[in-house]
């Protein structure tokens, strides 16, 4: 339990750590469309695309039951959703998750190769998809094209081919003092703290009726673990955003972007120069690579970076699995 709890007490020290860098903001005009009513063509188009092999959350009604009553539940849930957003509060139901491990794909079912997945109730599923979809539509403006990872129109390729022109454009060079380095996050969606997340939302201006709800999304939501087949005693989740929840990478894809962000504006750290481009970082999801240019000198500054920004969020470097390669 230990993984999900509140470990980050000082609210001030992320204001501070944010306050630092000239993060990517929303216009007004993005932020009012944001904050646009939830429609029910929005309800009903998330209901359509509900998968229909998925497991129920704790009430047992699953996607295809949605489905099936699509018409009768539309009306209803648009109400909701409209007092959600007028009184800010969420029905406790929309807290709820049941964890179980399920085994990776194609991996042994070892006790390291199961991941966790957290089973919510399909009406919690509805808003979290419309959520996710919001935030989506503006996702590009508030992170670099150096993130590919669940970014529209982004593919992983693009960033595959970095590191082959780094090493293509060292290896042409006389003085090969340079670093490419792996980082490798250690359960990286699990340890972001929720204060940060929402201090962080509103800073890019995820503001108004969207930070509301988001707000009361992370306000006391809570899990239940099943062990052997049994239900454990529910506990606080007051870090980390929920395995196979849709809004998990965007929300992380933002929360990265403030440390990508400080990587880039580090004026004593220089990346490798390729053309007219200079390369410091490409990132896929929660997997960064950085290129720097005489690395004695500049690596220590940006570990130490890298840390302070661990302070403030719960990130941490996976130091097992992290390489090095030097060119």
């Amino acid at each position: 339990m230990q993984l999900y709890a509140n470990k980050m007490e000082n609210l001030e020290e992320m204001d501070k750590f944010l306050e630092k860098y000239n993060l990517p903001r929303l216009n007004q005009d993005e932020i009012e469309k944001m904050n646009g009513p939830i429609t029910s063509t929005e309800i009903q188009t998330v209901i359509k695309k509900l998968p229909t092999n998925k497991s129920p959350g704790p009430d047992g009604f699953t996607g295809e039951f949605y489905q099936t009553s699509r018409g009768e539940l539309t009306p209803l849930l648009l109400k909701l959703v409209q007092k959600i957003a007028e009184e800010r509060i969420l029905p406790n139901s929309f807290y709820e998750a049941t964890i179980t491990l399920i085994p990776k794909p194609d991996k042994d079912t070892t006790k390291r190769k199961l991941q966790p997945i957290s089973l919510m109730n399909t009406d919690a599923k509805i808003l979290n998809k419309i959520l996710a979809n919001c935030i989506q539509q503006y996702i590009k403006r508030t992170a670099h094209h150096n993130q590919v990872g669940f970014i529209p129109g982004m593919q992983g390729i693009f960033n595959i081919r970095k590191p082959i022109s780094a090493i293509h454009h060292i290896n042409k060079l006389k003085n090969k003092n340079h670093k490419i380095l792996p980082i490798d996050a250690e359960n990286a969606f699990d340890k972001i703290q929720h204060p940060f997340l929402i201090k962080t939302l509103q800073k890019v201006g995820r503001e108004g009726t969207y930070l509301n709800i988001m707000k009361a999304r992370y306000d006391k939501p809570t899990a239940n673990i099943i062990l052997n087949s049994e239900k454990l005693k529910e506990f606080p989740l007051r870090s980390g955003t929920r395995q196979g929840y849709p809004l998990l990478p965007l929300l992380f894809n933002i929360i990265l972007e403030v440390l990508a962000t400080a990587i880039r504006e580090i004026m004593e750290t220089k990346g490798i120069q390729i053309g007219k481009e200079e390369v410091k970082l490409s990132l896929s999801a929660d997997d960064m690579i950085l290129y720097l240019e005489n690395p004695k000198h500049t690596l220590r500054k940006l570990l130490q970076l890298i840390h302070e920004f661990g302070k403030v969020t719960g990130y941490k470097i996976n130091r097992e699995i992290n390489c090095i390669s030097i060119y």
